[in-house]
């Protein structure tokens, strides 16, 4: 988030996205992002928030999974048509019946027709590389849409690997 020039951070952790969060909550205690980090109490607050954050003018980012996105899907439908560049990463992972954390893709498909972009990530240089795109395209004035980038649950979301660090320009 840091090559990304993110303003606003809103979200509620859930696993397996919990981690990448709890890294940008760090970043911004440390200096080390300058942007405001919003814990809020659920996910519908966080899309809520991100909304809010976004018609104002902020770059705007979030993070969720599964029931998280379940949750905050009611509000998923008010960004697109807001034409609101918001960019959120969806640790994809199936939902609850009852219980169940392992990678599915049942939460992208709950927003294929929402009317935001989805990508989709094959390894970790994909990850990084689309969610640094995905801010350019949501905020061209020719598509303002948001995006989501999906990564698969603790496939991609839990794994280590080198990756290639673009040219700010």
């Amino acid at each position: 988030m840091k090559l990304a020039n993110v303003d606003v951070v809103a979200a509620y952790p859930i696993t397996p996205q919990t981690h990448i969060v709890e890294h940008l909550a760090e970043l911004v205690a440390d200096g080390h992002l300058d942007a405001e980090f919003i814990p809020v109490e659920s996910e519908h607050s966080a899309m809520s928030t991100c909304c809010g954050s976004s018609a104002a003018g902020a770059r705007t980012y979030t993070a969720t999974s599964s029931q998280g996105q379940a949750l905050m899907l009611e509000i998923c439908y008010i960004a697109p048509a807001l034409r609101l560049p918001i960019v959120m990463t969806v640790a994809n992972r199936s939902l609850s019946g009852p219980i169940s954390i392992w990678n599915d893709h049942s939460d992208m498909m709950m927003s294929r027709d929402t009317g935001w972009i989805q990508t989709v990530t094959e390894n970790g240089q994909e990850a990084f590389d689309l969610t640094l795109h995905a801010f350019r395209v949501a905020e061209d004035s020719r598509v303002l849409l948001p995006v989501i980038i999906n990564l698969d649950g603790f496939t991609l979301t839990h794994v280590i690997e080198p990756i290639v660090i673009l040219d700010q320009r």
